[in-house]
């Protein structure tokens, strides 16, 4: 009975001896994944700390160049209709000069 007892407690005690070894790897293998994760986050911070600000001054800048863009709309407007004129005038001039020779040939014949 002894034996029986003794052959127990020595079972017993091998299995508690396995559960605390397979509890220790268990707590090494989350301890590195907790670094890993802990310089995740660290390199992290570092990259993303300073994005808040240069989010806001994107903003910003896209906010000004809206604004500049509205403003100068109604320039560009009037420099389009002024390229229209100037289109249609010179359009209006090379048909005049082309009609202009044909007027002073009838009038040198008309001379005659």
């Amino acid at each position: 009975m002894l034996i029986v007892v003794v052959g127990l407690n020595v079972i017993l005690a091998l299995f508690c001896f396995y559960v605390a070894w397979r509890t220790w790897q268990l707590r090494q293998a989350l301890s590195q994944a907790a670094d890993a994760l802990i310089a995740a986050e660290e390199s992290t911070h570092n990259v993303l700390h300073n994005a808040p600000e240069a989010i806001l001054n994107g903003q910003i800048g896209t906010r000004q160049l809206r604004q500049s863009y509205r403003q100068l709309e109604p320039k560009f407007q009037q420099v389009r209709q002024a390229l229209l004129l100037i289109s249609v005038g010179n359009t209006v001039l090379r048909k005049r000069s082309r009609l202009l020779p044909l007027t002073k040939l009838s009038r040198k014949r008309k001379l005659r």
